[in-house]
């Protein structure tokens, strides 16, 4: 396993290290949240609406965030899901039962109370919805056994998941800067940035055959 890891692009070892990090990250907030602290960064001004609907999606999503993260990380792995495939199915089961009764379901429930107005909340609402459609028609591929879309459309669903890290990253980047009032643009660009990622790599691995069989019949 570790030769693999060795043996691995540059470019996987930095994501795969990134979403590490930015999961601890994540998981280290926890103690302001069991039980809520009202005076910590996220949940400030949450208190007169925290008691109802907003705290059981907000602890789904405190669980599902995670969960998720890991296993979309680990579903990544070509190593993995060719050395165990039984493994790779399982937790691809798991993962969109996850995504698509926990994650999603409370990433929508939560958006309503964004607590920087409209665009925010829109934008963190198309991010679940989306995240929903890609995985349940990645899931929906590979019952199919067209594979190759399995795989497209999972990536597409790794992107989205990504974005709660990439929203961090711009989050510690603007107030490094001093930035004020970028909250709504950085939720945006937190997912379309990693989607436009991950379809120009797509469309590069589409042309990559092409460009070959060009060059053969040359």
């Amino acid at each position: 396993m570790l030769r693999q890891l060795l043996e691995m692009p540059y470019w996987k070892v930095v994501l795969f290290a990134t979403i590490a990090i930015g999961t601890v990250g994540i998981l280290a907030n926890y103690p302001d949240y069991l039980p809520p602290n009202f005076h910590a960064v996220f949940l400030l001004g949450r208190q007169g609406y925290f008691f109802g609907i907003y705290q059981w999606a907000f602890y789904a999503h405190l669980i599902a965030g995670p969960v998720t993260l890991v296993l979309g990380t680990l579903l990544m792995s070509e190593t993995l899901r060719s050395r165990w495939p039984k493994g790779h199915r399982t937790m691809g089961q798991v993962q969109v039962a996850a995504v698509l009764l926990l994650l999603c379901p409370s990433g929508l429930v939560m958006s309503y109370w964004a607590m920087s107005g409209v665009i925010a909340a829109v934008g963190l609402a198309t991010l679940a919805m989306l995240t929903a459609v890609s995985i349940l028609l990645g899931w929906r591929a590979a019952v199919a056994g067209r594979m190759d879309a399995h795989r497209r459309w999972m990536l597409r669903t790794f992107a989205l998941l990504a974005s709660s890290i990439v929203l961090r990253l711009i989050a510690g980047t603007t107030e490094w800067l001093q930035l004020q009032g970028n909250y709504p643009l950085s939720v945006w660009v937190s997912w379309i940035a990693p989607l436009v990622v991950v379809e120009l790599y797509l469309r590069s691995r589409r042309r990559a055959p092409q460009v070959a069989r060009t060059s053969l019949a040359k």
